[in-house]
């Protein structure tokens, strides 16, 4: 197998994260880390890109409290209909935290997730299919 290689930008604290794990022996070189982490978000996108029919699906969002600029809410509302319940908390640094359970059409999940990681102040998005799974 070859590899191609790229340059990747990334936070300081993001670099201290991935150099955490490299300590911890989880990984044998950055690029372990980067390629395991392209694999995990790639099986998440394809489950739910796969999908058809109603599906449910669990959604973790991460975002900064402070400051505006992320419309969370404005998406909750967009698809309200859809969310059958949500759970919203905060983290030791202040940020916020959203879980939601959605079910709906495999289309409105995949817009749902589309618009929630398009939001500029939000850091990350996990997204589980729990139900409908073919």
């Amino acid at each position: 197998m070859s590899f191609e290689p790229i340059s990747i930008s990334m936070t300081k604290s993001d670099l201290e994260e991935l150099e955490f794990l490299l300590r911890a022996g989880e990984f044998s070189n950055r690029s372990d880390v980067v390629r395991h982490a392209l694999k995990t978000l790639l099986s998440e996108y394809r489950n739910i890109e796969n999908a058809d029919g109603v599906i449910t699906a669990v959604f973790s969002v991460l975002y900064h409290k402070k400051g505006r600029g992320h419309k969370i809410s404005a998406v909750q509302h967009e698809f309200k209909d859809n969310i059958i319940a949500t759970i919203h908390s905060h983290t030791s640094d202040g940020s916020c935290v959203e879980v939601m359970i959605v079910t709906a059409m495999a289309e409105t999940v995949r817009n749902f997730l589309k618009k929630l990681r398009a939001q500029k102040k939000v850091l990350k998005v996990i997204a589980n299919m729990i139900g409908g799974i073919s």
